[in-house]
Parts: structure tokens; C-alpha cells; sequence
């Protein structure tokens, strides 16, 4: 990193092409009313959840360099998982999302889903969602395996973020952080959030 330049620099250079990247491969969420989204819906809070989570990453300095196959994998992954849970009828993918919220929230539960349907990703369903797929018995058998399939997608890449959300967990806590709030202020920066 050049002299002078810190992490939010480095993440708003990032910032530019991943916005270009997720607006074409979210394109399709609008066109998914089948699948319970309005065809009118626009796709920013979606685009603006997985910048956010994308620009966390960077936060935290556990990024690889932008262009490369791992930061490409990561981007893809970020994006697939989120339309995974938010357009797949396979119910391992819903299942699995579901038990993960109420695992973590109990009662706020169905707050955090429904909050997810609106607007993507947020620091607690990421949460709960890498906590649930860090159980031993969360990829036993093929039914999740096969759900994730469709979105080219699966356990490989689920543990590609779940270790970039560990060790963005350490940075943050570290400097007495927490990845909830750098997430929650990054999104606040990002497309699609409404003004209130």
C-alpha cells in the first residue's frame, strides 16, 4: 500500500468495479418475481448489501489484491450465496437460512429474514448465516450441497467467507470494533439504503 494511503482508501478503489461486477450478475434479481421480488424492484439494496460486505472485507485489511482469481471467487461467492437465499425454492437453501436466523435471534428471527428479503445482507444474517454453516452436521448429506448447486456455488466457497468473516471478527475486535457496526456504516454508504 503506498505511503499515506489507508484501508478505506484502498476499499474505495475497490469500490468502483465491484459496483459494475454486482450490478451485472444481480441484474437478474429483478426479472425473478417467480421467486416472491416485484419486477419493479430495483436491484440497489441488494448491489449495496454485498458492496458494504465487500468494502467490510477490505476494512479489515483480509482482501486479496482486486483482479485476481481469489478476489474474483470471493465477489462471486458473496453475490451467489446472497441470491441463493433470496431466490432458491430449494428447501435445504431455505431451511437452512431460516434455522440459522432463529438459531442466532430467537424472537428477532423473522425481523432479520424479512429485513434480508428487502435489502440483502446485513452484519447479523451474514452472522448467523457462517455461524450455521460452521456446525459439523450443517453440510451432512447432499441436500444444502445440492441447493447451492444451482447457483454454482458450495461448501468450498461458503468456507472462503467464512474465513474472511473470522478474520475480519479478529481486526475489528482488535481495535475494539465489531464487524456489526464497520458493516452497518459501510452499507449507510452504499446504494440502496433509504433515507429515512
Amino acid at each position: 500500500m503506498p505511503a499515506g494511503t489507508t484501508n478505506r482508501d484502498r476499499g474505495r478503489r475497490w469500490l468502483p468495479p465491484i459496483f459494475f461486477l454486482t450490478l451485472n450478475l444481480l441484474f437478474g434479481l429483478q426479472a425473478q418475481a417467480a421467486n416472491g421480488l416485484p419486477l419493479g424492484r430495483t436491484a440497489s439494496p441488494y448491489i449495496g448489501s454485498v458492496m458494504a460486505l465487500l468494502a467490510t472485507f477490505e476494512d479489515a485489511g483480509v482482501l486479496p489484491p482486486e483482479g485476481t482469481p481469489d478476489a474474483n471467487r470471493i465477489i462471486k461467492a458473496t453475490i451467489q450465496f446472497q441470491s441463493a437465499f433470496l431466490k432458491s425454492r430449494h428447501p435445504a437453501v431455505q431451511q437452512f437460512f431460516s434455522t440459522a436466523q432463529r438459531n442466532k435471534f430467537g424472537a428477532r428471527a423473522e425481523e432479520v429474514e424479512a429485513s434480508f428479503r428487502q435489502a440483502g445482507w446485513s452484519g447479523d444474517s451474514f452472522m448467523a448465516v457462517i455461524e450455521a454453516g460452521q456446525a459439523p452436521e450443517a453440510w451432512t448429506g447432499n441436500d444444502l450441497a445440492d441447493g447451492f448447486h444451482e447457483f454454482n456455488i458450495g461448501k468450498a466457497d461458503f468456507e472462503v467467507l467464512a474465513g474472511l468473516y473470522r478474520n475480519s471478527v479478529a481486526v475489528f475486535t482488535a481495535k475494539g470494533s465489531t464487524f456489526q457496526d464497520v458493516y452497518a456504516q459501510r452499507r449507510r454508504e452504499m446504494p440502496g439504503v433509504k433515507s429515512e
